[in-house]
């Protein structure tokens, strides 16, 4: 779970942002292994309104003997709006797809291709290739490159465009450190969106029992619409429950979204940004 508080370029004034994250996968002695994921966000900027997002995921995965992995993925977000500056919208996805791969303890490669549905219409096609790396142990290195694409109401279409590479280190004694990068490119609005962040960790099973991990993190979003830009600096502090002693960047780090991305560029950017 997190907190972030962030301040907003051109006297946008600030914003506080609450995160519930979770993921965690469950292996079975007959080579399947499903995998969860779920963000719960509630972001409130400076006067009335706010902004509310659900992001679940599960992925079902068969691996074989020589690492080689075939499955199938379902994504869900909701996004909801409210007052007068961001106006009320209930916006769902569904996002459902093929996904295949390779891994092995120190590389892992995935591809999926699917489809994204919106509730009241429309649609489009997600597809992109994540790749992890492990050089040590005590290092992982891991980015993504996705499309989402489809055609507008009207005529017309649209491209997004997410990339985004990320790593974490652990230097012992419960001190770690994480950082990554993530670019949005929407073609048809002319607007991009950059988010990084840089962090540090320490692990409190260094010095007790409880698996618990503190994290801090400084982060900022830069948002160019063309006619003008806009600055998003916030800080973001963490408290990751690492069961089953997972070692890895904070659930609500920009490091870990890039790493471990969802399936449509929509859903990453909102992951990254907050």
């Amino acid at each position: 779970m997190g907190y972030g508080l962030g301040s907003i370029s051109n006297g946008g004034g600030d914003i506080d942002s609450l995160t519930l994250d979770g993921s965690g996968a469950i292996q079975f002695q007959n080579g399947w292994v499903m995998g969860l994921d779920a963000t719960l966000a509630k972001m409130n900027p400076e006067g009335p309104g706010d902004f509310d997002t659900t992001d679940l995921g599960v992925n079902f995965a068969y691996q074989m003997a020589s690492g080689a992995t075939i499955g199938a993925y379902g994504d869900f977000m909701n996004f909801d709006t409210t007052g007068p500056v961001l106006g009320n919208t209930d916006t769902e996805v569904t996002s459902y797809g093929l996904n295949g791969g390779y891994v092995n303890d120190s590389f892992g490669a995935e591809f999926h291709l699917g489809i994204s549905e919106v509730d009241g219409g429309g649609d489009w096609t997600d597809y992109g290739v994540t790749l992890r790396f492990r050089p040590t142990d005590a290092t992982r290195i891991g980015g993504h490159w996705m499309m989402s694409e489809g055609d507008v109401a009207g005529g017309g279409s649209f491209e997004i465009t997410s990339i985004g590479i990320g790593a974490d280190h652990s230097f012992g004694r419960g001190f770690s450190a994480f950082g990554g990068v993530n670019f949005v490119d929407a073609d048809q609005i002319n607007t991009d969106v950059t988010t990084y962040g840089v962090g540090v960790g320490y692990d409190l099973s260094a010095v007790t029992s409880a698996p618990i991990n503190l994290s801090l993190e400084l982060a900022r979003s830069d948002l160019d619409a063309g006619a003008g830009s806009v600055e998003e600096d916030t800080v973001r502090f963490g408290v990751t429950f690492a069961l089953g002693n997972a070692k890895r960047a904070p659930e609500n780090s920009v490091a870990r979204s890039v790493m471990t991305p969802r399936h449509n560029a929509l859903s990453t950017l909102i992951d990254t940004a907050y």
